[in-house]
């Protein structure tokens, strides 16, 4: 996996809406879970969400991936190495905690109800957490209505364009997941010629190749429908709901998470 995400940290310039968030997201986050006088917590180092809060702490287990995205360490935030699943907090002492795609990128169910299991540890009685989804509709899209679409200049972004094609070639896949050479795959399959959706679209080439980095990648994302997410998160927190993270391209299927009230667990 480390190798994986140095990959994405090499091309993070090249990468877009919808992985990463556009300034509505960034108030989406403020809006629903009221930030500006709170620690947050952040899974991962995404830059654009690094302002957020009266302070800042950002946990993420790659050192090249603080060292290559993180915005840098200030008196108000920092960047620390640490293991999502078993933050380095007290119980019950964390504020706000927010992440950006989290749930997708780290696999099948078991692994999602670890990280609830996780937030809702390190969550106070009056804590809140956000975070933001990558989830497929719940009826699948078919190819060759995203290829037209996306031929004809429907999609905002390839990033866009790269989840909606991953949201294609789960299928009937137990946990929702897939080995992101799958999703390199089927875009292969569904886009064949590249320099044709270059010209379609104008998207440069090296954007679009952004999507090699998958091609030797071990890694396995998950791209579950929010009914399945918001069942999995009530199993751990008593109040969960989910908020529009606004216009954007693909921001349906990209909404806020929100979790209070976490369950104590003896």
């Amino acid at each position: 996996m480390t190798e994986h995400w140095n990959a994405i940290r090499r091309h993070w310039q090249l990468l877009g809406s919808p992985l990463r968030p556009p300034p509505e997201v960034v108030e989406a986050y403020n809006r629903e879970l009221d930030l500006a006088r709170s620690h947050v917590v952040m899974f991962g180092v995404t830059p654009e969400l690094a302002g957020l809060g009266a302070r800042m702490t950002a946990v993420d287990e790659s050192a090249d991936m603080i060292a290559g995205i993180w915005p840098g360490d200030t008196e108000s935030r920092k960047a620390v190495r640490g293991d999502w699943f078993d933050l380095p907090f007290d119980e019950a002492s964390v504020e706000a905690l927010i992440g950006d795609g989290c749930l997708s990128v780290i696999g099948a169910a078991d692994l999602r109800r670890r990280l609830f299991a996780s937030i809702a540890r390190a969550l106070s009685a009056d804590g809140r957490a956000g975070i933001r989804l990558y989830a497929s509709p719940e009826t699948r899209d078919d190819p060759r209505d995203v290829r037209t679409l996306a031929l004809a200049g429907g999609v905002s972004t390839f990033h866009e364009l790269k989840w909606r094609v991953a949201m294609t070639a789960i299928a009937g896949a137990p946990d929702y997941v897939i080995p992101v050479t799958g999703i390199l795959e089927q875009f292969e399959a569904m886009f064949p010629d590249r320099d044709e959706l270059s010209t379609r679209t104008g998207w440069e080439l090296p954007v679009i190749g952004t999507i090699d980095v998958y091609r030797n990648s071990s890694v396995i994302y998950n791209f579950a429908p929010v009914s399945a997410l918001v069942e999995e998160a009530k199993v751990f927190f008593d109040d969960v709901d989910v908020a529009s993270t606004g216009t954007y391209g693909l921001a349906e299927r990209c909404p806020l998470l929100v979790l209070r009230a976490p369950k104590r667990r003896d």
